[in-house]
C-alpha cells in the first residue's frame, strides 16, 4: 500500500503495529515532548487535579521531555518569577535531563539548535507552532495541556490520521528570503484553512533550494493554515543540519511513489508578488503594490516564523545603506541566543543599530504583547506569526504581515512599499 508521509509516520509509531490510512485512529508512540513555560500546568496544576496529591510522580523517559522556559526570559513581573520557578523545582524533582532555564529564546528554535528533533520522528509541544520541526522531516505537532499530561505519563497519545495535502512549490530561490511570502500567497490564494485538519508535505523543484530556516518558517505557518503536521522530505541540506547537531540516528520519512493527496496546490515563485496580509487574518492577503503608501509606526522582524539568520542578514543589507525611517520603531528579534550569536559574528547587530533598528532580547514578546505595544491608532508591519486584533496592545491598532524584506523595506521608506523600491539587490 502506498502512503503519505502522514501515513508512513503513524503507521511507523502505531502501538498497535498495524498499517494505517487516512481517517484511522491509533494510539502513537511518542518520540518527544516539548513543553515550554506552560510546564507547570500537566507537571503540577493538572497533576493534582488528575489526583495525584504532590504533582506528576514521574514522566515516561526523563531524556524525552524536553522542557525550555522560553517567553518569559528574563521574567516581566513577579507571577512569572514565581510559576518558572515552580517549574525549576518540577524539572528536579522529576529528574528531566534537558532543561533551558536562564536562556532566552524561542522553543522551537532551540529544539533545532540542539538537535533535540530527528527526521522520522513523532513529536509533540504544548505550543501550536510546534509544527515547525517539520522543517527537519519530523511529524511534529502542537498539542493541549490535558493531552500533555497523559504524554507525560505515558510516552503515548492517540491520533487520527490525517489527509494529506501535496504543495509543489517551483521555481528559483531569489537573494532573499521568501517564505513568508509563500506561505502568506497560498492562504490568500486558497484561505487561511486551505489545509484544516490535513498534513502538508511540500514538495517542487525549490525545496531543496530552500534552507532549513526557510522551511521551518513554511512548517511554522502551517498551523495558521489549520494544519496537523507540515512536512519538508528528506534531502543533503537536511542531514547536514541535523547531523551537525546530533549523532543520534535516525531514519528519514518519505512518501511513497503514487501516495493518494485529497488535493496538490502548485504554485510558481518566479510568478509571485510581494504579498502582505492585511489586518486582522492571516488570509487577508493582497499584493504589496495594492496597500503602497499605508503610514507605519513600527516595524519588527522576529519571532518562530522569521526570527533566524537570513531574515535578520536581509534586514541588515537593506540597513547598510539606508537608515530607519524618523518616527519608526524597527524592533528585531533573534529566534535565540544561538542566532543572536552567529548574527553578531556576522556584523549585522552593529549595522542595524547603527541604522537606527533596536535589537531586543531573543524571546517571543516580540510577537505578542509583552513587547513593543501599540497606542490606538498605530499601524504596525511585522514578519512574526500573527496580525489577530489586539496581539501588540490596543484593539484599535492595524498590524500587516510580510516577508523580512517587505519590513526592512517599509522601515526605511517610513511606509509600506514594494521592495524593489528600496533594495537595489533585487
Amino acid at each position: 500500500m502506498t502512503q503519505t508521509m502522514a501515513e508512513k509516520l503513524l503507521t511507523r509509531h502505531n502501538l498497535a503495529g498495524k498499517e494505517v490510512r487516512a481517517g484511522d485512529f491509533l494510539e502513537a508512540r511518542i518520540d518527544g515532548a516539548m513543553c515550554h513555560y506552560h510546564a507547570a500546568e500537566p507537571m503540577h496544576d493538572l497533576a493534582i487535579e488528575a489526583g495525584f496529591k504532590d504533582g506528576l510522580p514521574r514522566v515516561w523517559d526523563r531524556s524525552k521531555v524536553y522542557v525550555l522556559l522560553d517567553h518569559h526570559q528574563p521574567t516581566l513581573s513577579q507571577k512569572l518569577a514565581d510559576e518558572n520557578a515552580l517549574v525549576r523545582r518540577e524539572v528536579e524533582r522529576l529528574g528531566i535531563q534537558c532543561f533551558h532555564d536562564s536562556e532566552p529564546g524561542i522553543a522551537h528554535q532551540m529544539m533545532l539548535d540542539y538537535g533535540l528533533v530527528r527526521p522520522g520522528e513523532l513529536v509533540v509541544g504544548n505550543d501550536s507552532h510546534t509544527l515547525g520541526y517539520g522543517s527537519v522531516n519530523a511529524g511534529a505537532t502542537g498539542i493541549t495541556r490535558a493531552d500533555m499530561l497523559y504524554v507525560l505519563l505515558y510516552g503515548e497519545l492517540w491520533f487520527q490520521v490525517p489527509e494529506s495535502i501535496r504543495v509543489v512549490l517551483d521555481g528559483k530561490q531569489p537573494d532573499y528570503p521568501i517564505s513568508k511570502d509563500i506561505i502568506l500567497y497560498l492562504a490568500g490564494q486558497y484561505g487561511d484553512d486551505f489545509a484544516q485538519g490535513m498534513s502538508i508535505e511540500y514538495s517542487g523543484t525549490l525545496a531543496p533550494q530552500l534552507s532549513i530556516d526557510s522551511r521551518m518558517c513554511l512548517s511554522t505557518h502551517g498551523v495558521e493554515v489549520g494544519a496537523k503536521f507540515a512536512m519538508f522530505g528528506m534531502d543533503e541540506v537536511t542531514r547536514q543540519f541535523v547531523s551537525a547537531r546530533t549523532e543520534l540516528p535516525f531514519e528519514a520519512l518519505t512518501a511513497d511513489q503514487g501516495a493518494q493527496y485529497a488535493k496538490e496546490i502548485r504554485l510558481s515563485v518566479d510568478d509571485m508578488p510581494f504579498v502582505v496580509a492585511k489586518p486582522h487574518q492571516f488570509g487577508n492577503v493582497v499584493p504589496v503594490d495594492e496597500v503602497l503608501g499605508t503610514r507605519i509606526h513600527q516595524a519588527q522582524i522576529g519571532s518562530c516564523a522569521n526570527g533566524r539568520y537570513e531574515d535578520i542578514e536581509i534586514a541588515a543589507r537593506v540597513l547598510k545603506k539606508h537608515k530607519v525611517a524618523k518616527g519608526v520603531r524597527f524592533l528585531i528579534s533573534p529566534a535565540s541566543q544561538q542566532v543572536y550569536l552567529q548574527c553578531l559574528k556576522a556584523g549585522l547587530i552593529e549595522t542595524l543599530i547603527e541604522a537606527g533598528a533596536q535589537v531586543i532580547t531573543p524571546g517571543c514578546g516580540i510577537c505578542q504583547p509583552r513587547v513593543g505595544f501599540l497606542s490606538d491608532g498605530e499601524v504596525c508591519i511585522t514578519a512574526t506569526t500573527r496580525n489577530f486584533k489586539g496581539r501588540k496592545g490596543s484593539a484599535k491598532a492595524e498590524i500587516y504581515l510580510g516577508g523580512p524584506l517587505t519590513v526592512a523595506a517599509a522601515a526605511v521608506a517610513g511606509e509600506i512599499v514594494n521592495p524593489k523600491e528600496v533594495f537595489s539587490g533585487l
